[in-house]
């Protein structure tokens, strides 16, 4: 179905201009106890919309969702409030691209995403944080922590790719990868994707299934993937201009860390755990059975347990 709707999308030939939008308006997702922020900050000429539950002067843990089409701090709104409970300063940011912050018309890079997630450690939480990401998230996260060890004191790892997924190398191929699908042959691709039978295939390849792929999730999702600009994030990502490689980086950091992995992933595969265990063995490795690459949306109260745990053992 993948190959034939990229097919579909590739005999298309020719170039349109990014038009700018401003993101969607304020509203707030996470729930929970303490002091309550729900802001966008400046980054640059763009901006960071977070949310804030919990309590200041406490440890802070950052939690950033994945990059897939539609996602945005909703992922964690199951989270927060528990970690929150347990004495916790807890922030969830939306990527440039996604949710409520800035969502200009360019080529995303993981340059533009580490850049963001490193001004909003230095500049909006001042203080060595526990990140918590998924995926892709995830490997920019470990970046992070070797480059900037000042500002990261753990990392909580879903699925994280940067091995064997998403670690191809940012040469001038991903540039003209993204040139030629930016003009006709991406506003196709990102068309068929706004139909509900083909959101429900790629969604299912991260939730279980329709216990947590409920009406609320689908709805979340598709709202996102209809914000003007919503698909350029998503052609930089199929084109690999978002891809990290991690495998230089994470053997040498030194924070303590645990990954989190769903058995029945497909898409990144739980054998995907091994060179990350084989190069740091200190690290454990949580597995969560009949979950997929979610865990936070599939099991919420395992999850929230887990990285309870993590955090109680710093």
């Amino acid at each position: 179905m993948r190959l034939s709707i990229f097919a579909l999308v590739m005999v298309c030939l020719s170039a349109c201009v990014p038009v700018a939008t401003e993101p969607l308006p304020p509203e707030t997702v996470l729930e929970g106890p303490g002091v309550a922020e729900t802001e966008a900050v400046p980054f640059g000429e763009y901006q960071t919309y977070y949310e804030r539950r919990g309590w200041p002067g406490r440890q802070p843990v950052l939690m950033i969702h994945g990059i897939g089409g539609g996602s945005s701090l909703f992922q964690y709104r199951k989270n927060t409030a528990a970690i929150a409970l347990q004495g916790y300063d807890v922030y969830a940011l939306d990527l440039l691209g996604f949710g409520r912050s800035s969502r200009p018309a360019l080529r995303y890079t993981q340059e533009l995403h580490v850049a963001q997630i490193e001004a909003f450690l230095a500049e909006v939480i001042r203080r060595p944080t526990v990140i918590v990401a998924n995926g892709l998230s995830a490997a920019y996260s470990v970046r992070l922590a070797a480059e900037r060890p000042d500002l990261v004191a753990g990392l909580v790892l879903v699925a994280p790719t940067g091995y064997e997924s998403l670690a191809r190398e940012q040469t001038e191929a991903r540039i003209r990868a993204f040139e030629r699908i930016s003009g006709v042959p991406g506003e196709t691709l990102y068309q068929v994707l706004l139909a509900d039978n083909i959101q429900d295939i790629f969604l299912l390849d991260a939730y279980a299934g329709e216990g947590s792929l409920t009406p609320e999730v689908k709805a979340e999702f598709d709202q996102q993937l209809r914000v003007e600009n919503a698909k350029w994030v998503i052609l930089s990502f199929i084109t690999g201009n978002l891809d990290q490689d991690v495998s230089n980086l994470w053997p040498g950091l030194e924070q303590p860390a645990v990954i989190l992995w769903g058995e029945d992933a497909t898409q990144t595969p739980i054998s995907e755990a091994e060179p990350f265990l084989a190069a740091r063995p200190e690290v454990d490795l949580i597995v969560f059975e009949g979950v997929k690459l979610l865990p936070n949306e599939d099991t919420p109260e395992r999850f929230n347990k887990a990285v309870l745990s993590f955090l109680a053992g710093l």
